[in-house]
């Protein structure tokens, strides 16, 4: 670890803003249970873990339009709707039986809490599970804040979705850092002037390596250390 790394983030970044699955979160099974249940609701068969991983990223709606896909359904704009108010029915009623947070991710938040730093989430997944995920993982506080999908008008890859975070945590948009697993977090980032770090163990099919990111990370204990060496540049 860089002797000096947390001295050189706080030169360099107020505030640090996190997707949410994939990257602080593993949270496949219980998304595949919930889908699965409106699959069978519909006589079609259940998706996988890692069906759900890769099905995951671009919000509910999208989520659910690739899961009936795979069985051979294509939905149109009125069924998709449908079908994505029955999996958040099932979903909220329990997000968080089978979710973990990734090895370290306590540990980082509560250090960049030590130091001052404002910390937010800002997810394609619907504000109120993601809260309910936060807070029955004690990582709600730190984190203190939550854009979802339905939070503002806009969402990644479009770069309101983090810019309106970060004004409504009062942060500073010219110090603040995107982290995340996938080429949205990365597009929305960059295009809010924002530098991206991605973790490579997301739930996204392109190497984390090829996404333009300024900095990947294998284990999330090296985020500050990545900060660091992006704030020394």
């Amino acid at each position: 670890m860089h002797p000096n790394a947390d001295n050189l983030i706080a030169s360099r970044f107020d505030t640090v803003i996190y997707d949410l699955d994939g990257t602080l979160i593993d949270s496949a099974r219980d998304m595949c249970v919930a889908v699965s249940r409106v699959l069978a609701d519909h006589g079609l068969p259940p998706i996988s873990d890692e069906d759900a991983r890769l099905f995951m990223g671009e919000g509910s709606k999208v989520t659910m339009r690739r899961a009936f896909a795979k069985a051979g359904r294509t939905l149109d704009e009125a069924e998709a709707s449908a079908v994505t108010r029955e999996f958040v029915r099932y979903y909220e009623a329990d997000p968080v039986s089978h979710t973990t947070a990734f090895d370290g991710v306590a540990e980082v938040v509560a250090r960049f809490d030590r130091m001052g730093l404002k910390q937010g989430v800002c997810t394609n997944k619907f504000e109120n599970p993601s809260r309910l995920i936060l807070k029955h993982l004690k990582l709600m506080p730190p984190i203190t804040d939550v854009a979802g999908a339905d939070t503002f008008t806009v969402r990644k890859p479009d770069p309101g979705h983090i810019l309106q975070l970060i004004d409504k945590m009062d942060g500073h948009r010219d110090r603040a850092v995107m982290i995340g697993d996938s080429i949205h977090d990365v597009e929305a980032a960059h295009a809010a002037g924002l530098p991206a770090v991605l973790v490579s163990w997301g739930y996204t099919a392109k190497p984390a390596s090829e996404l333009g990111a300024e900095a990947v990370i294998d284990r999330f204990a090296s985020l500050p250390d990545a900060l660091g060496q992006i704030a020394a540049r």
